[in-house]
């Protein structure tokens, strides 16, 4: 019998403590002060207050101080599972994902495993930028279809105010600190089962990837921490750089995907991009019209809301789209997620 996975299960949370654009125009002045003259850094005050306007920023939500990345997942995971209708015991494999970790060494899977009291479960961490639970999605369904793991939990908690960096020694530092800006916490679950149902297991576009990758932009985008690149720890990332590389990437990957045979006349019900700023609603959704891609009515933007919440992004718009009846089961699926600058990412599903 041929089997493949489906998301059954999905959870989102967002912590309560509400960040404006002015409250991170704060942090940039406080960070920032001690290394530039009073002409510098009002400069680099200006700039950026015009840039998150024109990002189309306006509030996100970090974690408290005592509220880590395990925290904030384990509540997304148990939305998930009370989703999906199943126990933490029947779980047999947890992947933890996303740029925030509770170490390097042993897998922050074990964490959630602990507090989920998911003890049948084995454990993994993944990890590639914004693309990270996408991946996972692959992973995931790749084991789940051998027969090896049949209830699989997803789970990212990004606390992203760890690895902001808003000092500015220099005017032009604003160039790479500015995405520290815009980020915001928030933590997102899936929960992927075995299924034989036909309406899974026959489409063809049911859990298809595409990926396209840049050469060597990976400078572009990055939190170091054994590498020549940046400071250790902290965010390392051009925004203007990185969103050209980002729209590059989709646009050579989505027409290549799109034209393959299985695509022609390809209906989908819902389109999920991660959303990065105002620049999505600019510059990518139209490329992806003038590619003759359909874009469903029922699309919608949460930058301005929650900010970038990096991998996180789309269990937190299934999660939207869901409790707001835009997404039903059945629904033809598509996501798109730029990544870092590097990559480009395309997900197929029905949910």
């Amino acid at each position: 019998m041929k089997t493949t996975s489906r998301i059954t299960g999905i959870g989102a949370y967002i912590p309560e403590r509400q960040i404006t654009n002015d409250d991170v125009l704060g942090y940039l002045r406080d960070s920032s002060e001690a290394y530039l003259s009073d002409e510098e850094l009002e400069k680099v005050m200006s700039k950026a207050k015009y840039m998150l306007t024109r990002s189309g920023s306006d509030i996100r939500y970090y974690c408290d101080e005592r509220q880590y990345c395990t925290d904030i997942a384990r509540v997304a995971s148990e939305r998930a599972l009370e989703d999906a209708g199943i126990n933490p015991m029947d779980l047999d494999l947890i992947i933890f994902t996303g740029m925030s970790k509770a170490f390097i060494e042993p897998a922050t899977a074990h964490v959630l495993r602990n507090e989920l009291g998911a003890f049948n479960a084995n454990v993994i961490d993944t990890q590639d930028a914004c693309t990270s639970i996408m991946k996972s999605a692959e992973i995931a369904n790749s084991l789940i279809k051998t027969g090896a793991y049949k209830n699989i939990l997803i789970a990212a908690g990004e606390r992203s105010f760890d690895w902001a960096d808003f000092r500015c020694k220099t005017v032009d530092e604003l160039a790479w600190k500015f995405g520290a800006l815009t980020i915001g916490d928030g933590a997102g679950a899936l929960v992927l089962q075995e299924t034989s149902d036909e309406k899974y297991v026959e489409d063809p576009h049911h859990m298809d990837f595409a990926y396209q990758l840049t050469k060597g932009t990976y400078s572009i985008c990055s939190i170091g921490l054994n590498y020549r690149i940046g400071d250790r720890y902290k965010l390392y990332s051009h925004s203007s750089k990185l969103i050209r590389a980002g729209l590059t990437a989709i646009l050579e990957m989505l027409p290549k995907k799109l034209s393959e045979e299985k695509y022609q006349d390809f209906q989908y019900d819902n389109l999920f991009i991660h959303d990065i700023g105002k620049v999505i609603d600019d510059m990518v959704l139209p490329a992806i019209k003038a590619a003759e891609i359909h874009v469903p009515d029922n699309y919608r933007s949460f930058f301005g809301k929650f900010g970038n919440v990096g991998s996180v992004s789309l269990p937190l718009q299934l999660w939207m789209a869901k409790n707001d009846g835009r997404l039903a089961e059945g629904n033809k699926a598509v996501y798109i997620c730029p990544a870092a600058g590097v990559q480009a990412g395309m997900m197929a599903f029905v949910a």
